[in-house]
C-alpha cells in the first residue's frame, strides 16, 4: 500500500519548537510536549523517527492500540501533573491490528511495534475479516460503557505478554 506523506496541521506546526519540520508533534516517552511541558499529544500526530533508512522514506505506521498505549500514558500522566507528582506513565507502543480487506484479512501483533521487537506475529486469511467484524462490535459496546479496558480484556491480554504501559 503506498500512500502519499503525511504532513502535520499548518496552525500546530506554526508553532515554534513544538513540531518537526514536516509538523509532527515532537513527545518525551510520556507523550509530553518537549518543547511546551502542558502540552501532549498522541497517535498520528506525533513525530516517531524512521526505523532505519530507505530509498524512498518511510514513516512508521500508528495501529489503534498502540493509540490507546499512547492515550493511557497521557490521561495518567496528566492526573499526576494535576496531583503534583511526576509523570511517569509510558504507553508500551505494542501493536495489535486486525486489517480488513473485504473477503480476507491480515492479522498482526508486534511488541513493541518500533523494532527491535520481542514479539513479531502475522497471518492472514478471511478469519480475519470475521474477527475484525466481531471486534469493531465489541470495540463499540465496550465504549458504550464508558470501559476503555475492561478487566476480562486486560486479564487476556496480559496472557499473550501484551501490557498497555510499560512497567
Amino acid at each position: 500500500m503506498m500512500l502519499p506523506a503525511f504532513r502535520g496541521v499548518d496552525a500546530v506546526a506554526a508553532v515554534e519548537g513544538l513540531c518537526n519540520p514536516r509538523g509532527f508533534v515532537n513527545v518525551d516517552a510520556g507523550q509530553r510536549s518537549k518543547q511546551y511541558r502542558n502540552i501532549y499529544a498522541a497517535g498520528v500526530c506525533i513525530a516517531i523517527p524512521p526505523v532505519e533508512a530507505t530509498p524512498v522514506p518511510t514513516g512508521a505506521p500508528k495501529t489503534g492500540y498502540m493509540i490507546e498505549t499512547m492515550v493511557t500514558a497521557i490521561a495518567r500522566n496528566i492526573k499526576a501533573d494535576i496531583e503534583g507528582r511526576p509523570a511517569t506513565a509510558q504507553g508500551s507502543w505494542n501493536a495489535i491490528c486486525l486489517a480488513d480487506m473485504g473477503n480476507t484479512g491480515a492479522a498482526f501483533v508486534a511488541l513493541p511495534q518500533i523494532p527491535p521487537r520481542n514479539v513479531n506475529w502475522f497471518r492472514k486469511g478471511r478469519w480475519v475479516h470475521w474477527a475484525k467484524i466481531a471486534f469493531e462490535k465489541y470495540f463499540l459496546y465496550k465504549m458504550k460503557r464508558g470501559n476503555s479496558e475492561p478487566l476480562y480484556e486486560k486479564f487476556m491480554l496480559r496472557l499473550l505478554g501484551i501490557r498497555r504501559l510499560e512497567p
